[in-house]
């Protein structure tokens, strides 16, 4: 990441200055936004232990986003992608979509 962005990635402890945190709630808050990427980036949505599904961990909207660049940028929950035409589903559209567009963008 930017340094830019991981100043803006751990912005959100700023609310411990506001709110009076107990010290195991702020270690919690550390903890979980410094390893929550590890899972994003496995590769796997989901656990499996013994055949059921234990965990949630990455999305596939963040795959692809690794998987063609040019796309979803931000999260799924977060409508920015969206309005911004960088969005893409997974479908064969999307992909001829955001190439054509990746296209664009190195010609110009």
């Amino acid at each position: 990441m930017h340094p830019i962005e991981h100043l803006l990635f751990y912005t959100n402890f700023l609310i411990h200055f506001i709110l009076a945190s107990s010290p195991v709630h702020l270690m919690f808050h550390g903890y979980m936004q410094s390893i929550h990427p590890i899972f994003s980036h496995s590769g796997f949505e989901k656990l499996y232990v013994a055949n059921k599904e234990r965990a949630k961990m990455g999305d596939f909207f963040h795959q692809l986003h690794h998987r063609y660049f040019e796309c979803n940028y931000g999260t799924v929950e977060m409508p920015w992608d969206r309005w911004f035409g960088s969005f893409h589903d997974g479908s064969e559209a999307a992909t001829i979509e955001t190439r054509v567009r990746k296209k664009r963008m190195y010609q110009s």
